[in-house]
């Protein structure tokens, strides 16, 4: 069944029918609002039905290219339930940063910068365009592993809400919980860069501390989440909608 747990239970664990599939509500944010996943949303017909008929799913926020979504396919399960298919690409950004067999840290700090200010341009822009759009119900954010673009897109999110940085990083943390045990399904991938299971393994880990590391940073280049948003792109009215949404007031998220 899928759940929303109370908060005490913080990060939900995922749910089973969907890669990376869990809900998003530390407190200050509408339960049920968020939602994240991996593999382009791809998932068993009854998790599909769940989802909109008992959670009222409204829209999938796509994160990955055309390519990628060629290749992997679409949400069928949730178009034919009526899930509104939202494509928003995050693409152009540096790749080789982690594209190494055992990526430390800080290599995903460095990646996770360049996928916010350095994606092809109107990537942010129009994504965030999106999500507003989609913020008055239930949305879920997606991309190929649910792991890094949709990172970056969640903590976002949860910084306009004012969430504190150790529930982000937990929620962060969560995914790579969520993956590890998948690793020999993704065999082809590490064999085909001449990886081994144990490299593969730490390009699933999600690491808190990368996490915290990526939101301080932001802050001291930027003085806040909100800032370097606008910086990359999105419309400040874009950014109040989405933390009026997200939280039930209105007003400018990020303060601390």
């Amino acid at each position: 069944m899928v759940s929303t747990p109370p908060s005490a239970a913080y990060p939900p664990p995922a749910v089973s029918g969907a890669v990376n599939l869990r809900a998003v509500a530390p407190p200050g944010v509408v339960p049920g609002r968020i939602w994240r996943a991996g593999a382009g949303a791809v998932m068993d017909a009854g998790t599909a039905a769940e989802l909109t008929h008992r959670h009222g799913l409204r829209t999938v926020i796509d994160l990955r290219s055309r390519d990628e979504t060629d290749r992997s396919g679409a949400p069928a399960e949730l178009l034919g339930q009526g899930v509104r298919w939202a494509r928003t690409p995050l693409t152009g950004y540096p790749r080789g940063i982690v594209h190494l067999p055992r990526p430390a840290p800080g290599h995903y700090v460095r990646y996770y910068h360049a996928i916010l200010t350095e994606s092809a341009t109107g990537g942010v822009p129009g994504l965030f365009a999106a999500l507003a759009d989609a913020a008055g119900g239930p949305f879920l954010v997606c991309c190929h592993l649910g792991k890094d673009r949709t990172a970056v897109v969640v903590a976002a999110l949860l910084a306009l809400a004012d969430v504190p940085d150790e529930l982000i990083a937990a929620d962060y943390a969560a995914s790579g919980t969520a993956l590890g045990p998948l690793v020999d399904r993704y065999a082809h991938k590490w064999r085909a860069h001449g990886w081994t299971r144990e490299d593969y393994l730490v390009h699933l880990g999600t690491p808190a501390v990368i996490m915290r590391t990526w939101l301080t940073e932001l802050r001291q280049r930027h003085g806040s989440v909100r800032a370097a948003l606008i910086g990359a792109g999105a419309r400040p009215v874009d950014l109040d909608a989405l933390t009026a949404a997200l939280t039930s007031r209105t007003g400018p998220g990020d303060r601390h």
